[in-house]
C-alpha cells in the first residue's frame, strides 16, 4: 500500500531535533502495524514539501531506519518498509509500544503535561542511568540430564541469576516464544537447538547447547570465568 499521504507532525519548538521526531515517528507505525511490510512510504521530495523542510533531512532519516533493517530503499521502487521477517524482529526486540501508549494516557488522565514527564524521564536517565541493574535471566529448556538441579543451584549462587525452566513438549509456541523473550541465555539440549535457534535469533538472545553433564560442567566454569 502507497502512503504518499501520511500525515507526519514536527515541532520546531521541541528539544529533540527534527529528523529524530520524523525517525521515531515511522519507527511508531511501523510497531503499532500502522505501516506495514512493502508498504511504500511518500518520497522525500513528497514528505520534505508535507513538513516544509529540507529534502535531504528525509533523506537522511530513510538512510538511517535503512541501516537499522526497517526500511528498504530501491531506485525506481521508491522507499518501502523491509520484509515480514524484519519487521517481526524489530516488534520482538521492541515490545515497549504498548506500554508507552497506556503510560501517556495514565499521566494525561492524572493531569500532567506529558512533554513534561517525557524530558523529565529523558533527564532522569542522563543523570541516574538505568534505575536497577537487572539481574540476568537464564531459561533451561528441556534440561532433563543427571545432576541438572545442582548446576541451576550453581548458577543462581554464582550469579544471582533468575532460573527459568521449559518443557517444549507440554508448551505452546507462544510460551516458548514468551519465555525466550524475557531470557538472556537460553540453554538447551544438542538435539533441540537448531528448533529453538530459529526463535532464540529472532528475539537476538544467545543459545547454549549442552549434549551431556560435562557441558554444564563447561558453561558452570564459563560463568565463574565472567
Amino acid at each position: 500500500m502507497e502512503h504518499s499521504e501520511l500525515l507526519f507532525k514536527i515541532d520546531s519548538q521541541s528539544p529533540l531535533p527534527i529528523s529524530v521526531q520524523i525517525k521515531e515517528q515511522i519507527k511508531w507505525l511501523i510497531g503499532k502495524g500502522l505501516l506495514k511490510p512493502g508498504d511504500i512510504l511518500p518520497s522525500t521530495n513528497q514528505l520534505a514539501n508535507q513538513l516544509s523542510i529540507n529534502r535531504n533531512t528525509i533523506q537522511g532519516v530513510y538512510s538511517q531506519l535503512k541501516e537499522e533493517g526497517l526500511l528498504l530503499i530501491q531506485k525506481g521502487r521508491g522507499t518501502q518498509v523491509a520484509s515480514e521477517e524484519e519487521i517481526t524482529k524489530f516488534k520482538t526486540q521492541n515490545p515497549y509500544f504498548p506500554f508507552i501508549e497506556q503510560t501517556i494516557k495514565d499521566a494525561y488522565e492524572l493531569g500532567f503535561n506529558i512533554e513534561n514527564v517525557l524530558l523529565s524521564g529523558f533527564a532522569y536517565m542522563q543523570l541516574f542511568g538505568q534505575p536497577l541493574k537487572r539481574k540476568m535471566r537464564y531459561l533451561f529448556i528441556e534440561c532433563k540430564i543427571a545432576s541438572c538441579t545442582f548446576y541451576l543451584d550453581e548458577i543462581k549462587r554464582m550469579t544471582s541469576a533468575e532460573i527459568d525452566t521449559i518443557d517444549i513438549s507440554e508448551s505452546s509456541e507462544h510460551i516458548l516464544i514468551e519465555a525466550i523473550q524475557n531470557a538472556n541465555v537460553i540453554v538447551t539440549r544438542s538435539d533441540l537447538a537448531e528448533n529453538v535457534k530459529r526463535f532464540a535469533d529472532a528475539a537476538s538472545k544467545t543459545v547454549i547447547s549442552v549434549g551431556s553433564t560435562n557441558d554444564l560442567s563447561l558453561l558452570l566454569n564459563m560463568l565463574r570465568g565472567e
